[in-house]
């Protein structure tokens, strides 16, 4: 194998150069990255992590230790780490115990051996008899183990909490008599878990028959269950592996009753029967590797003092499936008008299973962001539709003319307002503090950039020695166009891509809202204080300015939808880009996309983003409210938000944040509801005549007129001025 002296000779560089190259350090220059990395290729050279840490006294290295990588919760807790360390350099291996502690005893040693940075442990030992350094990190999965250093982590769900409520749930459906499975009561979690169902049987007078089950036993003890003497109505396990092998043994005397079965299992992609409480081992598995990189990063230790100070911060819940139940009343249908969108493809998709369920047809109307607009303006009082989505800059304008009031104390409406972000503003909810709507697929502005690019140290570097600053995500529009023309392959030939961004401005509005935000950067406020629209202003041609340099650097043919630029940038074209929230799904639902796992977000230049989206309200022409209620109650469901989102929509479930398959694919929507605090539109500040909609369709116009030659930009905003003032200022 090429050494490292090898390579220097070959690329005609020091060795030193070459150390700073291969591990990511020093200060060299772009032909010598080139010439190193172009020497490291030819010789066929691979970078040992490992043997490095080793040499510098601290590798990567990460081991996971559990009783079964069978069992489906340890393999999603070893995605959600290995998926947040994906991009980091650490190398992961997960090791199986068996459950058998002697063997767990000889993987510890074998994991110390590789002076790991941490070691993920789910034990079935109770005591540790290894010496650990404390510069490496323990979490203990589930079950506490003394032994270990005071620094180390215990995470766990509220297994006491799971326990009562699978309980509970027994109790209801009627059951009296229960067994409940369990590898060993001594166990941390086990003895949370038994104590919270044990509580509530008791309590309510059932027979609870606690049974150990060793691991290698579980499907003889399966049998046992199904064979006992008394029979129980039901059991309760505490893994989806020991549902399983109850199944099976069924399978071998059908004539025996199968009991209900309950049982906590890790949380997975779509609907979960009703009697399986769900666990996010991903999410935990998350949890885990933020921890780890946070104590890589040399962070101070906030967790308080002794395991159950640990465990109190960082605990998790689980919950069982909301399943609806819903009573028929005879075949009904509404019509639902909306504006075309990923939310609403998404939405018909799964509306066969509300039909389903509750016998409800809900027939849904797509139009154009144009022709939508238009319907919803001649409705008034009268509609032919019993549920209308209205975008959100529209509300002032049209949510009282079109819709009915909504009773904020009926138990549906109140449901589904809990469980919405609480970020999302009353402009979504409310006219003049009235109550007509309901946030539906809203959405705010974020940044989103190429993270290969991004985090590549020859393109870093270049950047370096062309604009003497470093590369990084841009915080304000000077900066973003400066990146932009960077990346932008007319100024820059070696530019991996051939535009900085993509720009969204074929259509007016759509214009506007790409102006907008570089407005409120510079100070501007609209109205102003005085309650005048005031378009004509210095703020106002200083953004101007930075959009029309923008444009230089953005793709040739302005897009007319976000959609499209979502696309470019979807298909590698582009560097950097800003959308709303609710089109970001698209860069990676797209079927070639090239930048699937490779997106940094962050908030938009200048930190005054745009709100978007739009609301749900029930029309004032409808006679089947209640109907419109069961549907909205169905739609803002944690199942079918959930389902939503996967399919590439949106609906403001706050519970979304919450699920690490949706977070794997859509990771900004964690941070969803901290930029909607800072989001501005679809305000009536000072001046009743103010109608934000008209403003932005004659910003947008401006935008146009100055971008094509028509009109200079002090033109353009001294027409925009004229039209402002005989709308809005007289």
């Amino acid at each position: 194998m090429a050494t490292i002296k090898d390579i220097a000779k070959y690329a005609g560089v020091s060795h030193g150069t070459v150390s700073n190259v291969l591990n990511h350090k020093g200060n060299v220059s772009t032909e010598k990255i080139l010439l190193v990395e172009q020497a490291a290729k030819a010789l066929g050279y691979q970078m040992n992590s490992q043997a490095s840490g080793l040499r510098s006294g601290k590798s990567k290295n990460i081991c996971i230790i559990v009783p079964g990588i069978d069992m489906k919760m340890y393999g999603k807790l070893y995605a959600g780490i290995e998926k947040a360390l994906h991009d980091m350099n650490y190398t992961i291996e997960i090791l199986c115990s068996e459950g058998m502690p002697d063997k767990e005893s000889r993987l510890l040693k074998k994991a110390l051996s590789m002076q790991p940075t941490a070691i993920v442990l789910a034990s079935s030992a109770y005591k540790n008899e290894e010496a650990v350094p404390e510069d490496t990190m323990v979490v203990m999965v589930d079950r506490y183990v003394k032994g270990f250093p005071d620094n180390a982590v215990f995470i766990s769900f509220d297994y006491e909490r799971a326990g009562r409520e699978i309980a509970e749930k027994c109790i209801r459906d009627g059951n009296k008599s229960v067994a409940l499975m369990c590898e060993n009561r001594r166990y941390t979690s086990n003895r949370s878990f038994i104590k919270g169902a044990a509580d509530v049987l008791e309590s309510e007078g059932a027979y609870l028959e606690v049974m150990e089950v060793p691991a290698p036993l579980k499907f003889n003890r399966a049998f046992d269950v199904l064979y006992a003497s008394d029979p129980f109505d039901a059991v309760i396990t505490m893994s989806r592996e020991d549902v399983e092998n109850i199944k099976m043994a069924h399978t071998f005397n059908l004539r025996a009753e199968l009991p209900e079965l309950y049982s906590v299992v890790s949380r997975d992609f779509g609907f979960e029967n009703g009697n399986m409480y769900e666990m996010d081992y991903k999410l935990m598995g998350k949890h885990i590797a933020e921890l780890i990189l946070k104590k890589d990063a040399g962070a101070p230790d906030e967790s308080g003092d002794g395991p159950e100070a640990v465990q109190r911060e960082i605990i998790e819940e689980g919950r069982f499936p909301q399943h609806r139940v819903y009573q028929r009343k005879g075949e009904e249908t509404l019509k639902l008008l909306t504006v075309k969108n990923s939310t609403s493809e998404a939405v018909r998709r799964l509306l066969p299973l509300f039909q389903e369920q509750s016998g409800i047809r809900v027939n849904v109307v797509e139009a154009p962001y144009d022709e939508l607009r238009k319907m919803v303006c001649k409705m008034k009082d009268e509609s032919a539709f019993d549920l209308v989505r209205v975008d959100m800059a529209w509300m002032l304008g049209e949510g009282g003319q079109i819709f009915r009031e909504m009773d904020c104390g009926n138990d549906i409406i109140q449901r589904i307002r809990s469980s919405v972000f609480d970020g999302i503003p009353e402009e979504y909810y409310s006219v003049n503090g009235t109550m007509y709507t309901l946030p539906l697929d809203a959405c705010v502005q974020m940044l989103f950039c190429r993270k290969d690019l991004f985090e590549d140290e020859l393109i870093k570097r270049e950047y370096y020695e062309t604009r003497r600053k470093k590369l990084l995500v841009p915080r304000t529009y000077k900066e973003y166009n400066e990146i932009a023309e960077f990346f932008t392959r007319r100024y820059n030939r070696r530019s991996p891509v051939s535009y900085g961004t993509a720009l969204t401005y074929g259509r007016s509005y759509t214009a506007a809202c790409d102006l907008l935000p570089r407005f409120y950067e510079k100070g501007g406020h609209m109205p102003d204080e005085s309650g005048k629209v005031a378009v004509d202003t210095q703020e106002m041609r200083d953004a101007l300015t930075d959009y029309l340099q923008s444009i230089e650097y953005a793709t040739k043919e302005p897009h007319f939808w976000w959609r499209e630029s979502a696309k470019e940038f979807a298909e590698g074209n582009v560097a950097m880009n800003i959308l709303f929230s609710s089109y970001a799904a698209d860069m990676v639902h797209n079927i070639s996309s090239k930048v699937a796992g490779k997106i940094i977000y962050a908030e938009v230049p200048g930190g005054r983003p745009l709100l978007g989206g739009g609301s749900i309200g029930i029309t004032k022409s409808t006679d089947k409210e209640e109907t419109c209620l069961q549907f909205l109650e169905w739609l803002y469901s944690d199942e079918i938000a959930e389902m939503v989102t996967y399919l590439g929509g949106f609906i403001c479930n706050r519970n979304i944040v919450n699920n690490a398959e949706i977070l794997e694919l859509y990771p900004w929507i964690q941070d969803i509801e901290r930029m909607f605090r800072k989001g501005k539109r679809g305000r009536k500040e000072k001046n009743e005549r103010y109608d934000e909609f008209a403003l932005e369709d004659i910003l947008g116009s401006a935008v146009i007129s100055a971008s094509s030659g028509v009109s200079t930009p002090e033109e353009a905003l001294e027409d925009a001025q004229k039209i402002c003032n005989r709308m809005f200022n007289q």
